[in-house]
């Protein structure tokens, strides 16, 4: 009987081993990332921490190129709900056809407080007007030089709705009662005042550009002065191969940091001056019989305030990487 060989054991492929390596290299790589992220955030704020002067200062002027439009924005909100409480009480005037009957009158005043648009309408006679108009003058018919009463019946109409464009579309389907004779209403004020505060809001837009784009050059300006100060070790880790996005990432953090910071240091701003002003504004405004709504940054204008500076700043940041990161290639 022949010895037979023993068999070699056949070699399989390893294919599930190079899944897995595949696998482990990819969560390496993903761990690798974030860790250098974390890196650099925290030595991007050790590094502004290492000098506090320079860095204060910066914040500094961001905190004041977003503090000016955002008082201006807060101002702004006060006004507009200030002028909205004085629009509460629009009411609109109907003068009747002079001779009316009261009873005519009285019929109008209920058809039109049954009408949608109308909260409240009540008449007033010939003779109310009339009476009304000489005790407030504390004057009598004969000294006015009158030998009958010159005043229509009226009616005063409190509309629902009480902003100028719904009231001025009542007062067109009133005037075309064959009982009215002329229908006033006094808004011309109100208008001219929301001209006014469209004015402003453009020219605190405008502002808000320009501080922004201020901001914008600050944030350069510093990014570009920690790139030339780190030139030569950006030289040496790009001969050591490292990406573009490893060089920038650093310099990110950095106008990250300055631009949150930044926008808290605003936030800190706004409501020191906002209370600050709260009690001589109170005091002004008393005097001409008006309340002072000091508007107050709430949590989402928060948020925008600082959002917006991390925006400028990483603006800013990326415009001084693309213009001076190229100066530091390794020659």
């Amino acid at each position: 009987m022949k010895h037979q060989p023993p068999k070699r054991p056949v070699a399989k492929k390893p294919v599930q081993n190079t899944a897995n390596r595949r696998r482990d290299s990819a969560t390496g790589n993903r761990s690798a990332w974030l860790r250098h992220h974390r890196d650099c955030a925290r030595d991007s704020l050790l590094r502004l921490l290492r000098s506090p002067v320079s860095s204060a200062l910066t914040w500094l002027v961001i905190a004041i190129s977003l503090t000016l439009p955002t008082l201006f924005y807060l101002a702004l909100s006060s006004l507009q709900a200030q002028t909205e409480q004085w629009q509460e009480g629009g009411q609109i005037t109907l003068y009747l056809e002079q001779g009316l009957a009261d009873e005519d009158g009285n019929r109008l005043t209920r058809e039109l407080d049954a009408r949608p648009e109308v909260a409240r309408a009540y008449y007033i006679s010939a003779e109310d007007a009339w009476e009304s108009f000489q005790t407030t003058l504390s004057l009598s018919q004969q000294s006015l030089g009158f030998s009958s009463n010159p005043l229509p019946a009226s009616i005063v109409v409190i509309p629902s709705q009480q902003n100028s464009s719904q009231l001025e579309a009542l007062q067109l389907i009133i005037r075309g009662l064959p009982e009215v004779d002329d229908v006033q209403l006094d808004l011309a004020w109100i208008d001219r005042l929301n001209r006014f505060l469209e004015l402003i809001y453009s020219v605190v837009t405008g502002l808000a550009v320009l501080l922004g784009v201020a901001v914008l050059l600050v944030v350069g300006n510093t990014i570009r002065l920690a790139i030339e100060s780190r030139k030569d070790e950006i030289r040496v880790i790009k001969l050591l191969g490292a990406t573009e996005a490893f060089v920038r990432r650093p310099f990110v953090y950095l106008g990250i940091w300055y631009g949150l910071l930044g926008g808290i240091a605003a936030w800190i701003l706004v409501t020191t001056v906002a209370w600050w002003l709260r009690s001589p504004l109170t005091a002004f405004l008393g005097t001409y019989g008006l309340e002072a709504n000091v508007a107050w940054l709430g949590f989402t204008d928060t948020l925008v305030l600082i959002l917006a500076s991390i925006g400028v700043s990483l603006a800013g940041a990326h415009i001084a990487l693309q213009r001076h990161l190229k100066d530091a290639e390794p020659r």
